[in-house]
């Protein structure tokens, strides 16, 4: 199983279009990007998506007639997951207190944000607090 790869800006477009749609061609990637961003190439679209198949594993295509027609193979839950974890890794050595200083000093935080990161840090201690096999059976069902 290939490890997911940090993507390029233009790959993320690509990769939210696919989320939204499920499943698209290349020329329908061509038009939502056209629409979204300026004017692409068909060709390039077609390059960045072998990329995102052949070498970084994001996407599979199947054939129908003449098309091909792109599929994620991650949800963008899971894919932002593999990518967030990888950038704290690369970015911060993992450190969790440096990401969220580097967050908060880039933007200043409202009080609605403090209010939600306050419960999600109480949720996630809650969590890292049950004995091994709790947390991991309410991990299962929350993913279901």
């Amino acid at each position: 199983m290939r490890k997911t790869q940090m993507v390029t800006d233009r790959e993320l477009e690509i990769m939210k279009i696919l989320w939204a749609r499920g499943q698209a061609s290349v020329r329908d990637v061509q038009e939502d990007l056209n629409r979204e961003t300026g004017p692409v190439a068909y060709s390039t679209v077609q390059t960045l998506l072998n990329i995102m198949e052949e070498k970084k594993g994001l996407v599979r295509h199947v054939v129908e007639g003449r098309t091909f027609i792109y599929h994620p193979k991650k949800s963008s839950e899971r894919t932002i997951r593999e990518l967030t974890r990888k950038f704290v890794d690369r970015v911060f050595d993992g450190a969790l207190d440096r990401v969220m200083v580097a967050l908060l000093d880039s933007k200043p935080p409202t009080a609605e944000d403090l209010e939600r990161l306050r419960a999600m840090i109480d949720e996630a201690q809650k969590q890292s607090s049950l004995p091994p096999a709790e947390s991991a059976a309410e991990t299962s069902e929350a993913d279901a």
